[in-house]
């Protein structure tokens, strides 16, 4: 727990506004007077969180926000998004921080205590330069009471998990992120962070070096895209400990991983649609009648059959995304063909084509995807990262909810 006797700093960024004319003077730090060695820290992390992409038909939204400073202090503070500002034309996109900082020891139940303690402060203050006072952590406590527990659905798997520890959900709605608070009702330690909206430019890799961190970023016009793939271009530091370098690894092939699950579902949903579209063949008094011996030249209707329905499957895998990894592994599902078929032997192919023996070995991995096996590997990557068991057991039932989802809703 955290120490009740805690002292607590407050600060407030917003809108500047000019004397009785309220004349807009844009945003900054309004309290505390500049001289605390944090000031220019929190006025930057209030200005980044205010780049993030707000749409015009989100209502204005508080969110919750903790991180951890650079001197190991946290902040905990309440970000009021989607404002209009004081200007003629009453542009959207004004941001409010109010909060404080508090000790580095400061527990999830507390911070979030803090949280519900802002509501109500920014509700009462007319002036933001007022909120610039000390506060203690049981005075807090005491006036808040007990918070209510936690209802709201599980959240979406990440789409995106970097090597140094942070997730990043995207989110359908501006209140998304509050929704799923309960990610960190079992926050191991002192050092997690939880991020409201950001955008392209926020630094997570920087907070992320600090402690485990949960980061927000809107689903709008792309933006969770972009972000995701200007981290992948972003240069990594090679770690300075021994040892660090399995856990990197573990987490790129759990990025792979993640990359690769939808496509490779609807590769196998895909596949079989057309399975069951194809004719049954006819029937014939020779059970190998669709397998034809590879030193014979006859083509029969079923050779013909078979070679454009493996020709198919090929095209199939291709537009599904998967020539990458096909290509990239093409020698050892040529390996794998051949131990197939040695067991198999109504998978092997006429003429020794080697993209289709590439594409029954193709098929051969997707039905090894199962959704078992791919909750174990995001539990094995996700475990002793300092994530909570509760966020590990989310993505893990959210990777089944996909597999069974998408299978009901396919035609």
């Amino acid at each position: 727990m955290s120490d009740p006797t805690g002292d607590l700093a407050g600060f407030a960024y917003g809108e500047d506004l000019e004397g009785v004319s309220l004349r807009s003077l844009g945003y900054r730090l309004l309290a505390p007077r500049p001289g605390e060695p944090w000031c220019d820290e929190v006025e930057a992390l209030a200005r980044r969180l205010q780049a993030a992409p707000y749409s015009d038909h989100w209502p204005a939204t508080d969110l919750f926000c903790s991180v951890l400073l650079a001197d190991g202090r946290r902040v905990v503070a309440l970000a009021r998004y989607g404002l209009s500002d004081h200007t003629p034309g009453q542009r959207r996109g004004g941001l409010e921080l109010i909060g404080v900082v508090a000790p580095a020891n400061l527990d999830v139940r507390s911070a979030l205590t803090i949280y519900h303690w802002l509501q109500q402060r920014r509700a009462s203050a007319d002036d933001l330069h007022q909120l610039g006072s000390r506060s203690v952590l049981a005075d807090i406590i005491a006036a808040v009471g007990p918070l209510p527990a936690h209802t709201d659905p599980i959240p979406v798997l990440p789409v995106r998990l970097w090597q140094e520890g942070a997730l990043l959900f995207a989110a359908s709605t501006p209140a998304d992120p509050d929704h799923r608070l309960r990610l960190l009702e079992q926050a191991a330690g002192t050092s997690w962070q939880w991020l409201p909206l950001v955008g392209l430019d926020f630094p997570l890799q920087t907070y992320a070096q600090r402690g485990p961190l949960v980061a927000w970023t809107p689903h709008l016009s792309g933006v969770a895209i972009k972000l995701d793939r200007k981290s992948t271009e972003m240069p990594v530091t090679r770690p300075a400990r021994v040892g660090r370098g399995s856990r990197i690894a573990l987490w790129s092939v759990l990025v792979v991983l993640i990359g690769l699950l939808t496509a490779n579902l609807w590769s196998t949903l895909a596949l079989h649609r057309r399975l069951s579209a194809i004719p049954a063949p006819m029937a014939s008094s020779n059970e190998n009648t669709f397998i034809t011996p590879l030193k014979s030249k006859h083509i029969s209707t079923n050779d013909t059959s078979r070679e454009r329905f493996l020709a198919a499957l090929h095209q199939l895998l291709i537009e599904r995304g998967g020539s990458r990894e096909w290509d990239a592994e093409k020698s050892r599902l040529l390996a794998r063909y051949e131990r197939l078929i040695r067991t198999h032997k109504d998978l092997q192919v006429r003429d020794g084509s080697n993209e289709d023996k590439i594409t029954v070995a193709a098929i051969s991995v997707l039905a090894e995807r199962s959704t078992d096996r791919i909750e174990d590997e995001v539990r094995k990557a996700l475990s002793k990262k300092g994530f909570s068991d509760r966020l590990i057991q989310a993505a893990c039932e959210h990777v089944h909810e996909q597999f069974v989802g998408d299978i009901k809703e396919a035609p």
